[in-house]
């Protein structure tokens, strides 16, 4: 590998822009080579960023030693090939979220990482949200007790894809995001959804999960929604905590419980008072995190991975976790909700 880390980048869409831009501002990091098949988009890269240059030829990008690393920025339903193909020829490899279209390729190309001695990073955002260490120091701490249960929204409209259904387009964020935060295994799953505006592409998914310690978790997603959110709660047995993990909006708020004393009386067998007095208060919030934004320290963490040996929060093999969960979650789609054990897709 020569002295300044060089990158390709497959796919110079708005996503891979966003990439480009970040990449090129970390010292030691040259962005030389954008593939991409759209004329437009190459030469509205080029027109930002004069020096790179731009094929058409995927094969270039793979063989060769014009480039250490690889960065994938395909739709979701073409990241495992051409990650296939970025490890075959020896690269570093950072691929979008989900890292494949089922847990069997996830396994493949982390094996395929590890024999040949590469690094393979998923992008998974939201995990360098310094917002999110704040929670993590809070679980941690033992700010809000045992946790009992999670409810995570990612509500809006925006770009809807036409390859895959918001599940395998969003849930990897907040099921990385539990992941982290929470370090508990998923036991099973359960998924409903509807597609209003694709045949068979489910636009809005609801999703329990059990994990292990007797945790709860709700996912609700949807890309046909008026309102925009990518909120989380984590509710304990002392009290609870909120995110809104949208950059502009982020904040994360810690509330602290005050619950009364179940009733000794009754009446007719019925207890009274007939409730147990509850409420929450503020105790503290938080909305300064910094003005470095996450994909910036996704970015990092790759580089990070590469030139100091560093396993990074979503690399592959953490990653695998969350390939895992969904694609137990489709099964559970595909069987109207049945409930699915995650031994059914693989330890």
């Amino acid at each position: 590998m020569s002295a300044r880390l060089r990158l390709a980048v497959l796919g110079g869409g708005y996503w891979g822009r966003n990439l480009i831009r970040n990449f090129a501002a970390i010292e030691g990091v040259e962005v030389k080579l954008l593939c991409e098949l759209n004329e437009e988009a190459s030469r509205e890269c080029r027109e930002l960023y004069p020096t790179l240059e731009t094929c058409t030829d995927h094969g270039r990008i793979f063989k060769g030693n014009e480039v250490d690393g690889v960065i994938v920025v395909t739709p979701p339903s073409l990241h495992y090939q051409p990650a296939k193909e970025a490890l075959t020829g020896g690269k570093h490899v950072f691929v979008e979220k989900p890292m494949a279209m089922s847990y069997q390729e996830g396994k493949e190309l982390v094996a395929l990482a590890e024999k040949k001695g590469n690094v393979l990073f998923v992008d998974e955002t939201f995990l360098y949200d310094p917002a999110l260490k704040v929670i993590k120091e809070m679980l941690d701490a033992g700010a809000i007790g045992k946790v009992y249960h999670i409810l995570m929204e990612r509500l809006g409209m925006g770009r809807v894809r036409c390859d895959s259904n918001v599940w395998w387009n969003s849930a990897p964020h907040d099921l990385s995001i539990l992941r982290f935060l929470i370090g508990r295994r998923v036991r099973a799953i359960s998924m409903h959804g509807s597609a209003y505006l694709q045949k068979g592409i489910e636009d809005v998914t609801v999703t329990s999960l059990e994990l292990d310690g007797d945790i709860s978790a709700l996912i609700h997603l949807s890309w046909f929604h008026p309102l925009n959110t990518a909120s989380l709660v984590i509710v304990g047995s002392t009290g609870a905590i909120f995110y809104e993990g949208r950059f502009a909006k982020r904040k994360v708020v810690l509330y602290r419980y005050d619950v009364g004393k179940p009733p000794t009386q009754r009446v007719q067998g019925i207890p009274t008072p007939n409730f147990i007095p509850i409420k929450a208060s503020v105790e503290k919030e938080i909305t300064e995190f910094g003005p470095e934004e996450p994909l910036r320290g996704s970015c990092a963490s790759f580089v990070k991975s590469i030139t100091e040996g560093i396993e990074a929060p979503s690399s592959g093999r953490n990653s695998l976790q969350t390939l895992q969960v969904l694609e137990a979650g489709i099964i559970s789609l595909r069987k109207g909700g049945e409930k699915v054990s995650l031994e059914k897709v693989g330890p």
